[in-house]
């Protein structure tokens, strides 16, 4: 089954009519939002992409010890740590958003310069290292 996007749930939501189609759209938002933590997400990804947890944090460029804490669920990563994590699965923009969220972090806005960067990043797939030259060249804070 395919996760139906917010737009999609509330579009059910809103054409409920009777207390049995709001037991029935429930019981879909349910099966939507059946990751609710970081740690589950980042699991679920990783598992999708047939990544180790080793080769994510090196990829990340996240030290190795801390990095585990955060796949464990012992320790909750900043923004930029969420990011360089998504990057280095190569996420889509929505799913990085959806990482982001579920890690308590804002989601990148375009209007802010730097995380217009990081979403041309996502979307060109670029590497940590890569993100970071990027953002080295044009004087924004590295992940």
């Amino acid at each position: 089954m395919n996760p139906k996007t917010t737009n999609e749930l509330l579009k059910i939501l809103n054409s409920a009519d009777t207390v049995s189609e709001l037991e029935e759209f429930t019981k879909i938002a349910e099966q939507n939002t059946a990751i609710h933590s970081f740690p589950e997400y980042i699991a679920d990804c990783l598992s999708r992409t047939g990544k180790s947890p080793s080769q994510l944090i090196q990829d990340a460029q996240i030290q190795r010890n801390y990095g585990y804490q955060i796949l464990n669920g012992t320790k909750n990563p900043g923004r930029d740590k969420v990011i360089a994590l998504c990057l280095a699965l190569s996420l889509s923009l929505p799913e990085v958003q959806r990482a982001l969220t579920l890690a308590n972090e804002a989601v990148l806005y375009p209007k802010i310069r730097r995380d217009s960067v990081l979403i041309f990043c996502i979307n060109k797939h670029l590497s940590v290292l890569d993100t970071n030259d990027l953002l080295y060249h044009i004087n924004e804070k590295l992940l």
